[in-house]
């Protein structure tokens, strides 16, 4: 049976695969884990689609690389960090530049209009354009996540968080179909009132564990040929 550090790579790539494939991420996007006393996040080399769970890197708490290739370091490794120190029930991040979900920025966020688009939760917004290249940046995109779990960062894509990888990755694809099915209905768009709304919050929890299987699957050996 494989380590903790083992299944947590593996799955790390599965998501980063996954949303490779269905055009969340490209050259940029980042998934992370945290640990004890470090993270395991994705690298900036090779691409995300083709990455194996040997390139994930370990970074400890203050950014520095304890194993992998110091050099593909993300330079937005400090948005990461900076949210895991501020919030302590987060345990993973997915960041992208999922299409729909880029679209939208300052405190305008899609109101739920399907189903699915509810399980992504609360979405928070990001106003500076800059990347998070540094602690005090990092500590200020947790602050304006505050108790979310997404955070739409102005002119540079999204992100969510979990109490685990499968939490996150299925609200950053809750969060795409949010907004997409917001883009697609425009103005003749009805949203779910607070009780349907309730009502259907029941089923979250269920649906989110089956888009981790379907996303694990896109992104793992089946899917790819058994590339791992």
């Amino acid at each position: 049976m494989p380590d903790d550090m083992t299944r947590q790579r593996r799955e790390i790539v599965e998501a980063a695969r996954a949303f490779s494939r269905l055009g969340y991420v490209h050259a940029f996007g980042h998934v992370s884990v945290r640990r004890a006393d470090s993270i395991l996040i994705t690298p900036t080399r090779p691409p995300l689609a083709v990455q194996q769970p040997s390139d994930v890197i370990e970074v400890d708490l203050d950014g520095a690389v304890r194993s992998g290739e110091s050099t593909a370091r993300p330079i937005e490794v400090f948005l990461h960090l900076g949210i895991y120190a501020a919030r302590r029930d987060v345990n993973a991040i997915c960041r992208t530049h999922a299409p729909a979900a880029s679209l939208w920025h300052g405190n305008k966020h899609p109101e739920v209009l399907h189903g699915f688009g509810g399980i992504v939760g609360d979405i928070a917004a990001y106003a500076a354009v800059d990347l998070v290249h540094n602690p005090e940046l990092g500590s200020d995109a947790a602050h304006d996540l505050g108790a979310a779990d997404a955070l739409v960062l102005r002119g540079n894509g999204a992100l969510t968080v979990g109490a685990t990888l499968g939490q996150a990755a299925a609200r950053m694809w809750s969060l795409e179909e949010r907004c997409a099915v917001a883009l697609r209905q425009g103005a003749d768009a009805a949203p779910f009132s607070a009780e349907e709304l309730r009502a259907r919050q029941r089923w979250f929890p269920a649906e989110a564990e089956r888009v981790w299987a379907w996303l694990r699957y896109l992104g793992g050996t089946e899917a790819l040929g058994g590339a791992f």
